[in-house]
């Protein structure tokens, strides 16, 4: 009877042990999981690119405005705004006003007037009848004449009409006057633009602003036509009121574009080196970015910060523990702790 006792006992053991063991395996089955794809951690190196918005415009020197060096009244306009002249094409055409037809005659006559005296004293002199400081005085005042009258021809009063012309092949952005307009000397008539001297103005978040410098280069978008090549000319040094931004200036050499075009500019400002994952493993989490990473089948959060990111990969630097694998995929249901079922990415 004892032995019958202890071998139920055995059994009882036994089946104790074998329950026990079941309901530890139906506990794991049931924690909560997640399917995740890995990739081993890796360095390597991208190019930094900063991303910008902005517009074509002028460049420095660029622009000329047309002026009247004399009164004159405008008798036609033979452009408008945005119309693409050649050098000495006719933009608008002018008449000298009464007061400087006067003006040009009373020159006229100071001049012959002045050269008279001129002539007379030096034969004054020849008769001992007047001196050499009355002939340097009138030499001086026929002098002044000439002069006079010289700037006012060049200036263009000579001529009854004239005809105001492109001083170079570019743009008419502005006309600033219309036919019968009096104007007075120094009056803009009309701005060209040369299209061989533009640039790009994007607008770069101030954070970024700092790792720009003059001479790197840029990729330009124009928003419906073509990608033009330039180099940074200009980081201004002040942030603009009106954007929040810091404006940068791309110098497009002789690339054609149309003024005031919308733009997207690429700047290349240089090779980051670091942990490079994909994008996407990469995620925003309360204003820092986090990847994550496994450790004995459990997910483990990491606080990085993202250099650099081009063609769907990023760099990124933090505690990144190169011995354990990064979550690619499944990433957005992780939790601290929360355990994994992991699944290789093809090719590693």
């Amino acid at each position: 009877m004892t032995r019958f006792f202890c071998s139920g006992v055995r059994r009882l053991t036994l089946v104790l042990v074998a329950v026990a063991g079941f309901a530890g395996n139906a506990a794991l089955a049931d924690e909560p999981s997640v399917l995740v794809t890995t990739i081993p951690v890796t360095r390597g190196a991208l190019k930094h690119t900063i991303t910008a918005y902005g517009h074509i415009a002028p460049g420095a020197g660029a622009a000329r405005t047309l002026t009247t060096f004399y009164e004159a009244v405008v008798t036609a306009i033979d452009a408008r705004p945005g119309m693409a002249v050649r050098k000495g094409q006719v933009i608008a055409r002018i008449a000298a006003a009464a007061a400087t037809r006067a003006a040009y005659a009373q020159a006229v006559a100071a001049r012959d007037g002045a050269l008279r005296i001129l002539a007379h004293t030096r034969a004054l002199l020849a008769q001992h009848l007047a001196t050499r400081i009355q002939l340097a005085q009138a030499e001086q005042a026929a002098q002044a004449a000439r002069a006079t009258l010289d700037a006012l021809k060049r200036e263009g009063a000579d001529r009854a009409t004239a005809a105001v012309e492109a001083p170079f092949a570019g743009i008419v952005t502005a006309i600033s006057t219309a036919p019968g307009a009096a104007l007075q000397p120094g009056t803009a008539i009309a701005t060209v633009v040369r299209r061989a001297a533009l640039v790009a103005v994007v607008g770069v978040d101030p954070a970024a602003a700092r790792r720009l410098a003059a001479g790197q280069p840029a990729s330009v978008s124009v928003f419906g036509g073509a990608v033009l090549r330039g180099r940074i000319d200009l980081v201004s040094g002040e942030v603009d009121p009106r954007t929040g931004l810091v404006d940068a200036t791309v110098g497009l050499g002789a690339a054609q574009a149309l003024i005031g075009g919308m733009v997207r500019a690429r700047i290349d400002t240089g090779t980051v080196r670091g942990v490079i994952v994909p994008r996407d493993a990469a995620l925003p989490a309360e204003g820092r970015e986090v990847i994550w990473q496994i450790r004995d089948g459990h997910a483990v959060r990491v606080i990085v910060h993202v250099l650099a990111s081009a063609h769907g990969e990023s760099i990124v630097a933090g505690p990144v523990d190169p011995s354990l694998p990064v979550v690619v995929a499944g990433n957005a249901q992780l939790q601290p702790g929360i355990a994994v079922r992991v699944q290789a990415e093809p090719g590693y």
